[in-house]
């Protein structure tokens, strides 16, 4: 089978050039799930044609490329088709420069081929759907690691920017006619798509397919680190909260990253020396306090609707790196996940409540969240798996 895979990813040698040309936070965690993705295929023996519109964000808010020709650092990961990156008509250029990038796919004479189109994004389903329409035997299959309407939360969005995502909405949902399968991260989501009695298979996340760290052993200071957007609607203003709340001079509160709350953690920041705010990092500078934690934290509460049609990317890459995590139970996480983190109380106020997941998990014995840790990995590598996954795809069992 002859697969092609249309997305946003990113080469590790362009990560550099993406982070100096971003203005807004660079989508590091779906780079890292798309990454994942393609080495599932790769696992599953099917070496995927990756063909790249990059999700580097518009000109000229979000980037300050206005036209997007490629990277200087060379890679062999995928192809990137340029585009004209200016807000309003870069869908346009990016549907078009995508057509003529699967034409060839389109033509090849195989008899099984199969698109996989990552993310409810127009353009990659425009494109997809064109190929299809050139050779009806395509299959399309669609990854949908969150819905449309959610996919931007920030609270500074424009009014014209919402009107223009409800036009965009109803033309994706038209082009998924054309679809033959879906992959969802939870089970509502079937409710907001139009899925039907489609092959669907749920699954909140991806791992790679080996074991990705071991347990740390915690130091005299107690970091506790959260990595991600500072988004008001993640719980970013009651994290702060909560931590000046806990009065040990021994906790240290990192944050990595950036968003509508920048602001305001700049004063928490200047206000509590314990409070350290790096703004954002790469990949590599994230993990490597992800490591040195005491107690990775998610603050995002579970008060918005939007909770039941989407997964936290943020907690599995958490649990992953072997350190207790203190989170929200989210309407859209299966309960199993109560196991592996240090559940925030529903009951009390967002401030208490992480704040008190945080020190519980501090606190614990050591055994205990080394137990949390291998359940989750034993649970991810035989429920997550990136080849079984892929596999699925391929076997039309999504």
């Amino acid at each position: 089978m002859k697969v092609l895979m249309l997305c946003g990813y990113f080469a590790q040698e362009n990560e550099e050039e993406v982070v100096r040309h971003a203005r807004y936070p660079v989508e590091f965690s779906a780079n890292a799930f798309q990454r994942k993705l393609i080495g599932g295929f790769r696992s599953a023996g099917i070496e995927p044609d990756v063909v790249s519109a990059p999700f580097i964000g518009s000109f000229p808010n979000a980037c300050d490329m206005p036209v997007f020709r490629g990277f200087e650092a060379e890679q062999e990961e995928c192809r990137y088709v340029g585009f004209n990156n200016i807000w309003g008509i870069r869908n346009l250029s990016r549907s078009r420069a995508l057509k003529k990038a699967v034409k060839a796919f389109a033509e090849d004479p195989a008899d099984e081929k199969l698109i996989l189109v990552y993310c409810p994004h127009t353009p990659f389903l425009e494109a997809a759907v064109y190929a299809k329409k050139r050779d009806p035997r395509i299959r399309i299959c669609m990854y949908v690691p969150d819905l449309p309407n959610y996919m931007n939360l920030r609270a500074d969005r424009s009014r014209i920017y919402d009107a223009a995502k409800s036009v965009d909405i109803r033309r994706m949902h038209r082009l998924m006619e054309c679809v033959d399968g879906y992959v969802l991260l939870t089970a509502p989501m079937r409710d907001m798509l139009p899925v039907g009695d489609k092959p669907c298979l749920i699954r909140e996340g991806i791992v790679s397919d080996q074991k990705e760290a071991e347990p740390c052993v915690p130091q005299a200071v107690k970091y506790v680190v959260y990595t991600g957007k500072m988004d008001a609607k993640f719980g970013i203003p009651q994290l702060l909260e909560g931590f000046c709340g806990i009065r040990d001079e021994t906790y240290r509160l990192v944050l990595c990253g950036s968003g509508d709350c920048d602001g305001i953690v700049r004063q928490a920041a200047a206000a509590d020396r314990r409070i350290q705010f790096l703004g954002q990092v790469s990949p590599a500078e994230a993990l490597s306090w992800q490591k040195r934690a005491a107690v990775l934290v998610n603050p995002r509460p579970n008060r918005e609707e939007y909770t039941k049609y989407s997964f936290p990317s943020k907690n599995i890459e958490y649990l992953l790196s072997g350190r207790p995590v203190a989170a929200y139970m989210l309407d859209g996480m299966p309960e199993i996940y109560s196991k592996f983190i240090y559940a925030a109380d529903p009951d009390l106020p967002e401030d208490r409540a992480i704040a008190d997941a945080i020190c519980r998990a501090v606190q614990d014995d050591a055994d205990r969240w080394k137990a949390r840790y291998e359940a989750f990995t034993e649970y991810a590598q035989a429920t997550l798996s990136a080849r079984a996954i892929a596999q699925a795809i391929l076997d039309r069992r999504m």
